[in-house]
């Protein structure tokens, strides 16, 4: 399974997010899994890349030609995308992959992992999405997303589509076991046809 990993280019206050960063793939490794990322050196991203190469595991590296030119780029990678924009970076990560995970970062993971869940809602995507919700880091996330529910922005299909979990092993086995809901408008016209 090839996984996209959506995370900081910075590693955060905390040593939790390095070292669980680590031990998710030293799992991954297990599972025969490939990681699909933003192709750069810095942060979390350059942390798990680097622990990836060393386990042996295949990883894609999808990065601009401006990143690439600013030093960004981690040159250890066999596997590497260089793309025009942010839009064709996103695009190409989701054409590589088969499940998604929004590890803690910042902006440039919100919007990664809101355009996968968008893709879901309107039935253009069936690939599992997770939030790794390390430290309670999206909980304030989640809350959001409870409240488009409950003020009728969001379908309750859709937000119980996402896995949450703090543990790598319960997401994968969500990503194994996931069943993709309907589109938002099937969902719609079998609500109004009762």
């Amino acid at each position: 399974m090839n996984i996209a990993v959506y995370c900081g280019s910075n590693f955060g206050k905390n040593e939790i997010y390095k070292n669980t960063a680590l031990k998710m793939v030293d799992y991954l490794a297990k599972e025969n899994c490939s990681i699909v990322y933003g192709g750069s050196k810095a942060g979390l991203m350059g942390v798990i890349s680097n622990h990836a190469l060393e386990k042996n595991i295949p990883v894609y590296g999808v990065i601009t030609h401006d990143l690439a030119s600013k030093e960004l780029e981690n040159e250890k990678l066999s596997n590497i995308i260089k793309v025009n924009d942010i839009r064709e970076r996103k695009a190409k990560m989701e054409e590589l992959s088969d499940a998604f995970i929004a590890f803690p970062g910042g902006c440039g993971t919100l919007e990664e992992i809101s355009e996968i869940l968008t893709s879901i809602q309107v039935g253009y995507s069936t690939k599992p999405c997770a939030f790794f919700n390390l430290n309670g880091y999206y909980d304030n996330l989640l809350s959001f997303l409870q409240n488009a529910v409950n003020e009728g922005f969001m379908l309750k299909e859709h937000l119980d589509s996402i896995i949450v979990s703090d543990d790598i092993e319960v997401i994968y086995k969500g990503f194994v076991n996931y069943e993709a809901p309907k589109s938002k408008w099937e969902i719609l016209k079998a609500l109004t046809n009762c």
